[in-house]
């Protein structure tokens, strides 16, 4: 009779051990969000964009895969992490106001996605 040895298939011990920027790109790259995209693209239409939409909702992918629970931790992070900026969409060369989104951009962002998620 063989021994079968038991297999596990929900190994996360490889992901576990790489950094949060290549947990990020990981991230990024499993979710299928091209159909969000464009419906909250749709949504905004001509209006202001100074925060574009697929920076902001790289963001909030980020926001919980470097697992900030505030806001302004998350706001403090992207000040610090270049990487991180450049990563998610907000390029240094570009001319805003702020190149970190404000709190409130954040605030309406999540209440957008709320809109999309929760409302019937």
């Amino acid at each position: 009779m063989a021994i079968i040895h038991e297999i596990n298939f929900f190994d996360y011990s490889e992901i576990e051990n790489l950094g949060d920027l290549e947990r990020l790109q990981l991230a990024f790259e499993g979710i299928d969000d091209e159909e969000l995209m464009q419906k909250l693209e749709k949504r905004r239409g001509n209006g202001r964009n100074d925060y574009p939409v697929r920076v902001m909702w790289n963001l909030f992918i980020a926001m919980i895969v470097f697992c900030h629970n505030t806001i302004e931790s998350f706001r403090r992070e992207l000040a610090r992490n270049s990487q991180l900026r450049y990563i998610c969409g907000l390029r240094d060369y570009q001319n805003h106001k702020h190149l970190i989104p404000p709190s409130r951009v954040f605030t309406g962002f999540f209440k957008l996605l709320y809109y999309f998620f929760f409302s019937p």
